[in-house]
């Protein structure tokens, strides 16, 4: 396995070798980028020694123009340690002026930052406002902890202790190749389902939640089919999208999948659509001509086929009461597993970048707190590596 690590400019640098000398010993491949200031702060020889002279700076860039997109492929792993508080707030808003940065926004893989600075510094309303936008957008960061720091003062700011490090670095890399060579299909956002030329019957579903799942499975090794209903989201890369617009559009393309290991259809289908789509804009007080229908129930097709079912259904269930509507649904429609989430006013799902879930199967349900969507695909993938695939 490879990661690649980035040293930023903290005197916390120091402990950088004796962490990397420990994932060498686990025999992890390391990379090194280091920042110019940082180059000050280490010893260079000994990390040269340590990583066989795998060692990168700004000025390695002269005889390669397209190193930061080399170095961020070729790795399995990003790591930032340490990461200052001017690191975290370049990657935040998206600056790339050094070779250090550039590799960050160019990276497709997953991140972890450690931070290492002063307590004050830490506390920054704006320092942590980039933070909780690195960590809603799938961002994992490591302490720091809590300490006298190097400056004389007391406080949050010390790099986080070294095996918890190396820890966390080592199950995100186990993370990395769990579905391997798996074929995974996903479904996301809403349907929509015209009555006239300009009205439509449709939810709230932005497919966040679904994009964020499809991410960490390429992150996971497997290869993904994203069938996405209308959203203004960026498909994750390596990524096969597939856009829909109904629920009848939805149905078709799931079925031409075949030979597929974890479905999981995290859409929000329409339930109700029009028996007759009118060909012009139909008058308001002629509301009473509009008549519904129950659109196909995608889930339960899928969980209740004999032929073609995917190894693994995994569905959703938004619901405004209580948790026995899920379970109900987990049995009716033949999941494997049902990913329940409260959508009552008080817990705001649809649109935001927080969900609070609980996983349900047959025997065993798992509740987690509110966490970024990003964060609870993560729990969701771990988990579902944990009960089927361990």
């Amino acid at each position: 396995m490879k990661i690649l690590f980035i040293i930023s400019s903290s005197i916390a640098a120091k402990k950088c070798e004796s962490i990397i000398k420990l994932l060498v010993d686990n025999k992890i491949e390391i990379k090194i980028i280091l920042t110019e200031n940082s180059k000050k702060m280490i010893n260079i020889s000994k990390l040269k020694k340590i990583t066989n002279g795998k060692i990168y700076t700004d000025n390695s860039e002269k005889n390669n123009k397209m190193l930061h997109i080399d170095l961020s492929r070729k790795a399995n792993l990003v790591v930032v340690c340490p990461a200052t508080a001017n690191t975290i707030a370049k990657f935040a808003n998206g600056y790339g002026d050094n070779l250090a940065s550039t590799t960050l926004l160019a990276s497709n893989k997953q991140i972890i930052f450690v931070p290492a600075m002063n307590v004050q510094m830490w506390n920054n309303k704006i320092n942590q406002k980039n933070i909780k936008f690195l960590k809603d957008n799938g961002i994992e960061f490591v302490g720091p902890q809590y300490g006298k720091l190097y400056c004389g003062e007391k406080g949050f700011g010390r790099l986080a202790n070294e095996k918890l490090i190396v820890n966390t670095i080592i199950k995100n890399l186990k993370l990395t190749k769990i579905f391997k060579g798996k074929q995974c299909l996903v479904t996301a956002g809403p349907t929509i389902e015209e009555i006239d030329p300009i009205r439509y019957i449709s939810n709230y579903s932005s497919g966040k939640q679904g994009y964020e799942i499809a991410e960490q499975l390429v992150l996971s090794g497997a290869k993904v089919t994203l069938i996405s209903g209308p959203t203004n989201l960026s498909a994750p890369n390596k990524v096969k999208l597939i856009k829909i617009k109904t629920a009848d559009d939805m149905f078709k393309e799931v079925k031409k999948i075949k030979n597929i290991d974890i479905g999981i259809f995290a859409s929000a289908v329409s339930d109700f659509k029009p028996k007759n789509k009118f060909n012009s804009k139909i008058n308001k007080n002629d509301i009473k001509k509009i008549e519904v229908k129950k659109n196909i129930d995608i889930l339960k097709y899928i969980g209740t086929l004999r032929k073609n079912r995917p190894k693994l259904v995994i569905g959703f269930a938004a619901e405004t009461e209580n948790i026995q509507r899920a379970v109900s649904k987990l049995n009716e429609k033949k999941c494997d597993l049902i990913v329940y989430n409260n959508i009552n006013n008080s817990n705001k799902v649809f649109g935001s970048n927080y969900n609070k879930i609980t996983l349900i199967t047959k025997y065993k349900k798992f509740s987690f707190p509110k966490m970024s969507k990003a964060k609870c695909a993560k729990k969701i993938i771990s988990t579902v590596n944990n009960l089927y695939f361990n």
